[in-house]
């Protein structure tokens, strides 16, 4: 996939897998928690228009994100661009507000500075959704990701060693990887 917008997924091409993703398990719902700048959501909507049915619920916190975050207009008018606003919806939802009172989705991809902790919540809290067939991919899940700099230097739990109790799959191991958790793993 050449979707011109910054990304760590573009480096070893991570969209292109998402995209594959899309295509394998044709979701009519996916929600997107973590957008930045719109790569990813992107690449789920061209799966999505390719498919001809389904839509992206675009979630971040926008600039309300203290770290590294993008601009919502920004994110719009890239979406915009790629002629795909018809196939996604952008809002703005804190991803630990949404999970005490989650909605119905197909496949759901977060990307919102994943730790150990978040990813145990997500399975924790979804895991009815996910054993109705619902899947789940979350950016990380390798055990090189787990040595990045922020996770060690604020002392993050490990997303890997989560792997054999959730039964997580690394779909693409290249950096910063791509896990996925559906009900065929456990």
């Amino acid at each position: 996939m050449n979707i011109e917008i910054e990304s760590s997924y573009k480096k070893n091409n991570i969209g292109k897998t998402i995209y594959e993703i899309v295509l394998k398990y044709r979701p009519k719902i996916i929600i997107d928690f973590g957008v930045l700048h719109g790569y990813s959501s992107i690449c789920m909507a061209t799966a999505i228009k390719e498919i001809g049915e389904g839509r992206v619920f675009a979630y971040d916190l926008w600039e309300k994100y203290p770290y590294k975050h993008a601009v919502k207009d920004d994110v719009t008018k890239n979406i915009d661009e790629h002629k795909l606003s018809n196939f996604i919806t952008i809002g703005q939802i804190d991803f630990y507000e949404w999970i005490e009172n989650p909605t119905d989705f197909d496949l759901m991809h977060i990307d919102i500075s994943n730790d150990g902790d978040i990813i145990e919540i997500a399975y924790n809290k979804l895991k009815s959704f996910i054993d109705k067939g619902s899947v789940i991919i979350f950016e990380g899940g390798t055990e090189e990701r787990d040595k990045e700099w922020w996770m060690i230097e604020y002392n993050k739990k490990s997303i890997f060693p989560l792997k054999e109790i959730i039964k997580y799959e690394i779909i693409n191991p290249s950096w910063p990887g791509l896990s996925l958790i559906s009900n065929n793993g456990n």
